[in-house]
């Protein structure tokens, strides 16, 4: 069975359609259990309306705690092999939870993703989430630097993935991210390339808040929960110098920061690097300084103080080519990544960055039938 778990916090709006589309699901095995986390509209008596005629829906309230502590409660009641997520906002195709389950096909997957189509309050599509798929090996980096690869509202979990789990309550934005974050680096997973779920955009999301602490709150605390050594595995910890290292570990962890518009933290983590530096480790402090230029977008400057450096590792190379291609001299910057791989071929961020050249001088996607709709657009 599937249990889908629904908070509903002042939702009268869009909660009946919500409910709706997951009442008309063609997968007969499932329990919607909606948490009221202290309604003051009318979304009760919406709720009551559908749980007096149809048994599949358990209800339960509290006061308003948030929707982190909504989903624990809705977890402490939940039956299913299988934990589904579904918005009051949002809107389940008919065939999502079958679709989802049916990918289910070896216990190693502990969860399955798909696709989101953006709607606006009166239902227009107004774009489109692809997501992906990404080896377990490569998840940290991805969450460090960009965030979730996944679109979590659209996800199943299998239930023993988050049985000892629960969602941290003290976040306001992020909370899916982060209880993702902690459980998708153990567990395979399938990415479904189409839009089962149909995810509302309008000025009561919760992701519209634009206080920082706010915003960056999920990302300081994974930050705060891995060591430098697993963070950035690229540097040679094993033989090199450990606080040259711990130096350029968080000086590459400081542009990741200011490329996601985290300023503040940016400025910090790139504080702890200088204050790493041993005085007389010049390469070291060619390096830092060469990040750091990169990060605030002194492109030519990081170039020198990244050529000063002696050693030319596969790491040098990268940002050597990142300077380049950021000034747009893409056959230096290929050139460098290109060199960054046979020194390094496991090393992902060449391998991103050659990603980005291709993509940033002409993107070609394999599935182009979405453009017989371009002209009327």
């Amino acid at each position: 069975m599937i249990s889908v778990i629904m908070p509903v916090y002042n939702g009268e709006e869009f909660l009946e359609e919500a409910i709706k589309s997951i009442l008309a699901q063609t997968e007969p095995e499932f329990e919607l259990i909606i948490i009221n986390d202290g309604s003051t509209d009318g979304s009760e008596d919406i709720i009551l309306t559908y749980s007096r005629i149809d048994n599949r829906i358990k209800y339960y309230k509290q006061e308003n705690k948030g929707e982190g502590a909504a989903r624990n409660l809705a977890l402490q009641y939940a039956k299913g092999e299988f934990i589904c997520f579904q918005d009051a906002d949002d809107i389940s195709l008919p065939s999502r939870l079958e679709v989802l389950k049916r990918h289910f096909t070896s216990m190693n997957i502990g969860f399955v993703h798909s696709d989101m189509l953006l709607i606006n309050e009166v239902g227009k599509p107004i774009g489109y989430w692809q997501s992906r798929n990404i080896s377990k090996e490569r998840l940290l980096r991805f969450f460090l630097k960009i965030g979730t690869p996944f679109n979590n509202p659209s996800m199943m979990i299998r239930r023993e993935v988050i049985s000892d789990l629960r969602y941290d309550t003290s976040f306001k934005i992020g909370t899916d991210t982060d209880m993702v974050s902690r459980f998708s680096i153990k567990w395979d997973s399938v990415h479904i390339p189409e839009p089962l779920l149909l995810y509302r955009r309008h000025s009561n999301n919760i992701s519209n808040q634009k206080d920082y602490d706010t915003l960056f709150a999920h990302v300081q605390k994974f930050l705060n929960s891995y060591s430098l050594e697993e963070l950035i595995p690229e540097l040679s910890w094993d033989n090199g110098n450990l606080m040259s290292n711990k130096a350029k570990a968080c000086a590459i962890i400081s542009l990741f920061l200011f490329r996601r518009g985290m300023i503040q933290d940016g400025y910090a983590w790139y504080e702890k690097a200088t204050n790493m530096i041993n005085e007389n480790d010049v390469e070291t402090q060619f390096f830092v300084a060469g990040i750091g230029k990169l990060a605030i977008g002194e492109y030519e400057g990081a170039l020198r103080l990244l050529q000063s450096c002696k050693t030319r590792d596969h790491i040098l190379e990268n940002y050597v080519g990142e300077a380049y291609a950021l000034m747009g001299n893409i056959t230096e910057a290929y050139n460098h990544f290109v060199r960054a791989l046979e020194l390094s071929p496991g090393y992902e961020e060449p391998i991103d960055n050659l990603k980005g050249l291709g993509g940033a001088t002409g993107l070609h996607l394999v599935d182009t039938s979405w453009m017989k709709f371009r002209k009327g657009m």
